[in-house]
Order: structure tokens, then C-alpha cells, then sequence
């Protein structure tokens, strides 16, 4: 990922990001639909904002506290925050607070159910994340891909830890013009694996389609 270097062309290329956002708040308001639902929030790889606000649009908690790897808050001015928190979410020190949420962040952070465990503290755990399938395109041309998680590798481990597991899958399919808009895509969000590959490598790729799998979460004690 080379996403400090890319944050500034991100919000235009996350198209993909953007629909998770939305969707898993829209799944969030099936279970949560009062605007005062939350007291506490901590989100987790909030990047340029883009999950945080539209979550202001649907709920006004008390306190949120945002996380993220890289200093991005030069792209949190318009946001109510109440602190910031940078690092790496495994190695520091967490707010108590009553709801965690994140959306497509937890696919880059391993493993998972170190994670998991960190977070079993609060009440409520909402979160989207990429799953096995993702960029198929890119890992049958290139071979490069995350070590995605099955669903079902994902609800077990969050079985240890929440009472309440409920989730579901999403494909979400993008077309392009040319392959090598597809690449240029992936490059201007961040994802910049393919680029180690040969140049000859990079120009015979052939697709036209980058395929995205989701599984949303939504867990509580």
C-alpha cells in the first residue's frame, strides 16, 4: 500500500470505498436507527474521512476519536472530532469507548485475530473489510494479493470475542475503458503492488474489470 502518498488524489479514485462506506451504515441503521444511538466512537483508519462523514450524517455521539496510520489531519478540518490518535492500531494505547467502528481498513492489518482480541473491550464492533476473491483481476495476472480472509474464517474468530455476529458479502464490479485505466485506478487509491512487475508484465495485462468482494460485520456483546 502507498497510501500517505496517495491521499490526496484518493477521495476522487475510492469509488469503491465510498459505496462500502455507505452500505455498512446503512447495516449499521437496521440495528441502530436513533441518532443518539452512541455515546462513545472510536473509528479506525479513518483516512481522508470518507466513512466518518457520512457517520455524522446518521448519528451524533458524544465523543469520537479517530485512527489512522499516517497524519491526515489536514483532511479532518470539516469534521467534529474530539482527538486524533496516529499509529499503528496493534501498538497503541486505545480510548476506552463504547463502539468501534471501521470501514475498509481491517484487510491490511494482520493478523486478524490479534486485532479482534485488542478491540473485544467495547460494547459494539461494525466494520467492512476486503474478503478471499478480492482483485481477482490483478492476482491471476500479476500473482500479488493480500492474504484475504473467508467469511466464515472472519465469524469465527469474532464468535470468540461477541455474542451478537451478523454479516454479509458483497460483490462490487467497476469497467473501464482500458486496462491500463484499471491499473492507473488502483495506483491513484493506493494499492501499488503491481508496479514491481516488469514493464512487459504491466502491458499485457488485459482486463477491463477489477472485482471487489466485501464482508460487512456487525457484532455486539
Amino acid at each position: 500500500m502507498n497510501f500517505n502518498k496517495k491521499f490526496d488524489s484518493y477521495d476522487e479514485n475510492a469509488i469503491v470505498q465510498k459505496k462500502v462506506a455507505s452500505h455498512l451504515i446503512e447495516l449499521i441503521k437496521e440495528i441502530k436507527n436513533d441518532k443518539n444511538s452512541f455515546e462513545s466512537i472510536l473509528e479506525i483508519g479513518c483516512g481522508t474521512g470518507i466513512f466518518t462523514r457520512e457517520f455524522l450524517k446518521s448519528y451524533s455521539p458524544n465523543k469520537i476519536i479517530l485512527n489512522d496510520f499516517f497524519q491526515v489531519e489536514r483532511f479532518l478540518n470539516n469534521i467534529p472530532y474530539n482527538s486524533f490518535l496516529v499509529g499503528d492500531i496493534l501498538k497503541i494505547e486505545l480510548p476506552k469507548v463504547e463502539t468501534i467502528v471501521s470501514s475498509s481498513v481491517f484487510q491490511w492489518i494482520s493478523p486478524l485475530e490479534k486485532l479482534i482480541e485488542k478491540l473485544s473491550f467495547c460494547k459494539n464492533l461494525y466494520f467492512s473489510i476486503y474478503i478471499s476473491g478480492n482483485l481477482k483481476e490483478i492476482d491471476e495476472h500479476f500473482n500479488i494479493s493480500l492474504d484475504y480472509l473467508e467469511v466464515d474464517e472472519i465469524k469465527n474468530i469474532l464468535k470468540k470475542y461477541f455474542t451478537k455476529v451478523k454479516y454479509k458479502k458483497e460483490s462490487i464490479s467497476l469497467d473501464f475503458n482500458t486496462p491500463l485505466d484499471a491499473l492507473r485506478h488502483l495506483k491513484n487509491s493506493g494499492v501499488t503492488g503491481f508496479k514491481k512487475s516488469s514493464f512487459s508484465k504491466i502491458k499485457s495485462f488485459s482486463s477491463k474489470t477489477l472485482t471487489y468482494e466485501i464482508g460487512y460485520f456487525l457484532c455486539e456483546k
